[in-house]
């Protein structure tokens, strides 16, 4: 079995399957687990963003999407080159990925015609879903079943709590918008309750001060593709400091890696796990990138 991911979620499942020796090419944004980073790229973004702020990033995905342009570039040489008898893709978000359509044009350009499969979970139980489908994809329906049964042992609900904590995930940082589809399920199985949108709707755009409005006991900063490291750099470059010392949330503030909320891949449970840490007062989980936001950062300048 040949197969070819564009999706970072769709590789670390492949891997949490146990088929890492399946995967021949990626796109250049898969780079968990280290072990599948020595695969061919088939996929790169336009642009290189590594220097742009979060605005000047907002700014440029808005113009092109407007245009109706991808964000991304398919290398077709490296796709007829793998012959790959499997493309896993998605159709949920032209920003984190290219959609199906523009994998299927590819393919046929290229002269190949793998199975392709299209993962569009909104919600968390969806996402564990896609482990069964990308499984049933491998022929390994049984890794389907023993990967998904032991995600969703990991994120079954609490018992309910009569006063669940607020919680705030942050998936941008300028503008801020509050994160959506499966946010909302990672938070009520942590045993808070969002302040952001419904189960499986999208993310909304919002203000620093409607946010504050909003007194979330907990924040939790993860970027859409932004480290640890990343974000504190951009928070200190973007004079936030001020706004996040005026939310003042009682179980504090976090940067978390974008992999653990905006990835709906395996590594969702382990966001769900930290968010329970927190929320508990527990050791946070290690080795996870995180660290909690204090007034010593914003010093530290």
């Amino acid at each position: 079995m040949r197969v070819v991911s564009v999706l970072p979620s769709a590789t670390e499942i492949v891997a949490a399957l146990g088929h890492s020796s399946d995967l021949v090419g990626r796109s250049a944004e898969c780079d968990y687990p280290h072990t599948i980073r020595d695969r061919a790229i088939v996929m790169r973004p336009r642009t290189d963003d590594s220097a742009r702020s979060s605005r000047e990033i907002d700014e440029r995905v808005l113009a092109s999407r407007s245009n109706g342009e991808s964000l991304y570039t398919l290398d077709l040489e490296a796709l007829r080159r793998l012959r790959p008898d499997v493309v896993i893709t998605q159709n949920l978000c032209g920003v984190c990925s290219v959609t199906d359509e523009e994998v299927q044009a590819a393919c046929a350009t290229a002269g190949i015609a793998p199975k392709l499969v299209s993962l569009t979970p909104t919600r968390l139980e969806e996402v564990w879903e896609s482990v069964s489908t990308v499984a049933d994809a491998l022929g390994d329906p049984p890794a389907g079943t023993r990967v998904r049964h032991e995600l969703e042992q990991r994120t079954k609900l609490p018992l309910n709590s009569s006063e669940p904590p607020r919680i705030a995930i942050v998936e941008w940082l300028d503008p801020p918008i509050l994160a959506g589809l499966w946010a909302s399920d990672m938070a009520r199985r942590a045993g808070g309750r969002s302040v952001g949108p419904e189960s499986g709707a999208p993310g909304v755009r919002t203000s620093w001060t409607e946010l504050a409005g909003l007194r979330p006991d907990l924040v939790v900063l993860s970027p859409c593709s932004f480290s640890v490291d990343r974000t504190r750099h951009e928070i200190l470059r973007a004079g936030l400091h001020p706004e996040l010392r005026r939310l003042a949330p009682s179980h504090g503030i976090y940067l978390a890696d974008e992999a653990y909320f905006s990835r709906p891949g395996p590594r969702l449970a382990d966001g769900v796990e930290l968010l329970r840490a927190i929320l508990k007062n527990e050791p946070l989980p290690r080795p996870m990138p995180v660290r909690r936001w204090t007034a010593e950062e914003a010093r530290a300048r």
